[in-house]
């Protein structure tokens, strides 16, 4: 997921880990991140989720964000076990090294729109299956 957001500083779009449930986006960060200072002042954000490859399909929209509980630990380490192959990789232990840092974020969708391009996009080959072309 990508949000876009308001800081001090400007707009900023953060990439996200996420998941979906109870009708709400949900996600964690470090309490201390320029995310989740942000969203105490500024709760209105755009998000996106889609794909990276051809056919193009996903979910746009937008959503007020709350940061919920002083400790996302539960929702880190479920996010880990979506997202990660293996949850005890130097990455995963990382992040959950300092889990007592991170908040729970909560989504609340208040716009959301979908697009598909499956059929407009269907004789269109994926970078991948087409033959390189040398550089110029």
């Amino acid at each position: 997921m990508r949000v876009a957001l308001q800081t001090r500083n400007g707009l900023l779009i953060v990439p996200l880990w996420f998941s979906y449930r109870d009708g709400c986006l949900w996600s964690c960060s470090p309490r201390s991140s320029t995310l989740a200072k942000s969203l105490a002042n500024h709760p209105e954000v755009a998000f996106d989720i889609s794909t990276n490859e051809i056919p193009y399909q996903g979910v746009r929209g937008r959503a007020l964000a709350e940061c919920l509980a002083p400790d996302g630990t539960k929702e880190l380490e479920e996010l880990l076990e979506r997202y990660l192959t293996d949850s005890d990789s130097q990455l995963a232990r990382w992040l959950l090294s300092r889990a007592d840092n991170e908040v729970l974020i909560r989504w609340d969708i208040t716009w959301l729109t979908s697009w598909d391009f499956s059929s407009r996009m269907s004789d269109v080959k994926k970078i991948s299956e087409r033959q390189a072309q040398p550089p110029l």
